[in-house]
């Protein structure tokens, strides 16, 4: 059970970089070629700007894209459990944040949840669709089917 759990952590690392790191560097140099957004209003990690709702929030309201990296540094730590929380809490802020769907699908999967990281990877699938990133959204489909595999392997 072991060696299976640090086999698939292992392609779903790998699939990590070579799906989602390319697209983190695509949307970060997109967001330094735009302008700045009006006083008063925020950016959202899909570069669009929006009145801050930070005067509806009783406490500070954090940023989704501090609490996906918390849930990055947790997951390469193996606090898992952690991780899911931080990426929950970044789609809670952004429930566009398709980095923050893959990771915490492949984490529900390597915990023992597939079906709700197939869920997550659906979702990352269809934001990215809508977006007309049709490749990426290509990307998400096949991690989906590398879990849909691994439950009919018994690997979950």
């Amino acid at each position: 059970m072991k060696s299976r759990k640090k086999r698939l952590s292992l392609i779903f690392g790998l699939c990590s970089a070579i799906i989602v790191y390319p697209a983190i560097f695509d949307s970060v140099a997109k967001a330094q070629e735009q302008s700045a957004c009006a006083s008063g209003e925020v950016r959202d990690s899909n570069g669009l700007c929006s009145m801050s709702n930070q005067e509806q929030e009783s406490v500070p309201m954090a940023n989704a894209q501090e609490f996906f990296q918390n849930g990055r540094e947790f997951d390469i730590e193996g606090r898992h459990q952690e991780a899911l929380v931080q990426y929950t809490r970044a789609i809670e802020l952004d429930p566009n944040y398709v980095e923050a769907y893959f990771y915490r699908g492949n984490t529900l999967a390597l915990e023992g949840q597939p079906q709700e990281g197939i869920e997550d990877l659906q979702k990352a699938a269809a934001i990215l669709e809508s977006r007309g990133q049709l490749e990426w959204a290509e990307a998400m489909r096949q991690q989906e089917e590398i879990i849909r595999e691994g439950i009919q392997r018994g690997e979950f």
